[in-house]
């Protein structure tokens, strides 16, 4: 009988990196055309011009994507190396939420940079 056990940080990471990745090829592909509240990279930043919007969405779909194929290269690669159970199984619960909260101060760090007027 197989332990999955042992693929359960495979698992989490690589089905959260492929959550990532395809939610940012949904919004890459179709992008939302207006400021909303329902769809799309929705901070205070990207909802104060049409041109911060859209450069949001396109920007925070590639950060999305890259995040994406961390998660899943990190997935794979904790099949490789043996921990405890529990230590494993929490790094990973802990990468999966790091990684959105990082991909939205990036996205904002980039809004901030690119439309802060001097």
């Amino acid at each position: 009988m197989i332990d999955f056990s042992e693929y359960t940080v495979l698992l989490i990471l690589v089905t959260a990196g492929l959550i990532f990745f395809i939610a940012a090829w949904i919004q890459a592909k179709y992008p939302p055309k207006k400021i909303n509240h329902f769809y799309g990279f929705r901070t205070k930043t990207s909802m104060k011009s049409q041109e911060i919007w859209d450069f949001a969405q396109q920007y925070s779909a590639e950060k999305m994507k890259r995040c994406g194929l961390f998660l899943i290269l990190i997935g794979i690669a904790s099949a490789v190396f043996s921990m405890n159970g529990m230590v494993i199984i929490w790094a990973g619960l802990s990468i999966v939420v790091l990684a959105p909260i990082y991909t939205i101060i990036q996205v904002e760090k980039k809004l901030k940079e690119k439309f802060t007027r001097s």
